[in-house]
């Protein structure tokens, strides 16, 4: 049963392929080890200014990779031939995809990240520089992790979901703040204490997604109203009608925005006016919760809406 439900249930889309959780799992996965390496690599510049920036700079750049890695075992387990392609990019016939330029994306941040594990182990010596300049590269591939997830998604021009302009900033957004919802509740639960900056840059993350999902739904709804390819026409009328009155709008509305987006406002907004780890806690995990259902509907709702011209 969890097997079907992982791989197969969400469903059909029209072009008869079974869609699972799997594909949203790696998405969701991809975007927090993204997330969680720019938290990590942006905490160890105040790392002496407290024990959690110290205890979450080193959380979030070693447990990264570890994340990614299962993000793509995720993925790996319902395409195999992926494997080949993280490894040996040059298979890629289409060198300009993004499916390829993903690949070696990761590939490098793999290489570097292990790098970096190595040194913090104690098997590598590195001047500081060095390993501050290893580390930014690889922010950098980080923050393309995230970014490259969502143009992978807008490669596929017969889904008017995916198409949205609005897709990309999402996902960074959603990516970066999933990094520093876990890295705080990782910083609450070693040290029993969070820290003002990183809540501060995760309220900001949120209130910038929400600008961005009033965008979302104005833009597939814009779609919807375009006689000029009534296919895409299609595809987004239905798509809007999933995710904001039919089968996937609970998990949307009450799940993505309520207990994703508001709900994380809320908490963080109570803890700033007092201080209290349990809320600090449940913020950080509503945040968590809502960016994997975020992925959940943008794969279920485009699978059911896939069109052909």
């Amino acid at each position: 049963m969890l097997k079907y439900i992982f791989f197969y249930g969400l469903g059909e889309h029209a072009l008869a392929k079974p869609w699972g959780l799997a594909i949203a799992t790696y998405l969701f996965l991809g975007g927090l080890a993204g997330g969680m390496f720019i938290t990590g690599f942006a905490a160890s510049f105040y790392r002496q200014k407290s024990r959690v920036f110290e205890e979450v700079s080193k959380f979030g750049i070693i447990v990264s990779g570890i994340v990614l890695v299962i993000g793509l075992l995720s993925l790996i387990f319902d395409h195999p031939n992926v494997i080949n392609a993280v490894f040996n990019p040059f298979l890629f016939s289409n060198l300009g995809s993004w499916l390829a330029i993903g690949s070696w994306i990761i590939l490098f941040f793999l290489i570097l990240w292990f790098i970096l594990v190595v040194e913090r182990l104690g098997y590598l010596k590195m001047n500081s520089n060095v390993k501050t300049g290893i580390m930014a590269v690889n922010a950098f591939l980080a923050f393309m992790i995230i970014l490259y997830t969502a143009l992978l998604l807008r490669e596929a021009r017969f889904v008017p979901l995916w198409l949205s302009f609005a897709i990309p900033p999402l996902f960074v957004a959603s990516g970066i703040s999933t990094g520093i919802a876990i890295c705080v509740l990782y910083g609450i639960v070693k040290e029993r204490e969070s820290e003002l900056r990183l809540k501060i840059a995760d309220v900001s993350l949120i209130a910038f997604e929400i600008i961005f999902v009033a965008f979302l739904i104005f833009d597939i709804s814009s779609m919807a109203k375009d006689t000029s390819f009534p296919f895409m026409s299609f595809g987004s009328k239905f798509s809007a009608e999933l995710i904001l009155s039919g089968t996937y709008s609970g998990m949307f509305l009450y799940g993505f925005i309520g207990i994703g987006l508001i709900l994380p406002l809320i908490l963080y907004g109570l803890s700033f006016i007092r201080k209290t780890v349990v809320i600090e806690a449940l913020s950080a995990l509503s945040v968590l919760a809502g960016g994997y259902l975020f992925r959940i509907v943008i794969i279920a709702a485009a699978a059911k809406a896939i069109v052909l011209p």
